[in-house]
């Protein structure tokens, strides 16, 4: 299975994406707010394009470190945000929410992209009873995701809790119990969605390459 598992924080200095919105890691020690600027040699000084092109794609990008998907992933949902009816930015961004490992994530089930689908693939999670260990399955509100019992009490699910215990979860969200699992409530709206795109942008730079 091709993952992204490029070094994070030299992504987001790249970007200029805090580790710290992604992450659960301690905003003291971000590497984006210590060293602002790209990564290299010459990073500090570097000259950053800000041609039209250049605008379009770094959002793109940002979207892609935000969920942690592939280009073939990031384009297969564009093209299914287009089919459909509404704003092709609100859906777009709308069906990657509702991605399992997104869920996971913004329930506080785990600490980042990259950890919520570990979790997925090893099966710790039942979606409605069921066990799912595919991090791209779409959840339909109401669906529900409970940690399977033998796994709830392993060492990284409980350190996943302490460390994400001070995180705001979404009102689309609804954790049960003390952590045992959550609900989807309902479809996000665009302001409610932690993520710091110009979904706009994306929008125009595949709609060129189609």
């Amino acid at each position: 299975m091709a993952r992204e598992l490029g070094p994070r924080g030299k992504m987001c200095r790249r970007l200029g994406i805090p580790l710290s919105r992604i992450t659960a890691k301690d905003p003291d020690k971000d590497p984006v707010l210590r060293r602002p600027y790209p990564p290299g040699q010459h990073g500090a000084t570097a000259r950053v394009s800000v041609s039209d092109f250049a605008q379009r794609l770094r959002e793109k990008q940002k979207l892609k470190l935000y969920y942690g998907l592939l280009e073939k992933q990031c384009r297969s949902a564009f093209l299914e945000a287009r089919r459909s009816p509404g704003n092709t930015g609100k859906v777009l961004m709308q069906l990657l929410e509702s991605r399992l490992d997104a869920l996971v994530l913004r329930a506080g089930l785990a600490t980042s992209i990259r950890q919520a689908r570990q979790f997925v693939r090893h099966g710790y999670f039942q979606v409605n009873g069921k066990r799912a260990d595919i991090p791209s399955i779409r959840l339909k509100p109401g669906n529900e995701v409970r940690f399977h019992p033998e796994h709830l009490k392993l060492a990284a699910v409980q350190d996943a809790f302490g460390r994400m215990k001070s995180r705001q979860v979404p009102a689309y969200v609804q954790v049960l119990g003390a952590g045992e699992g959550m609900r989807y409530v309902r479809l996000p709206e665009r302001e409610e969605i932690p993520v710091d795109v110009n979904e706009p942008f994306i929008v125009e730079y595949y709609a060129q390459r189609s």
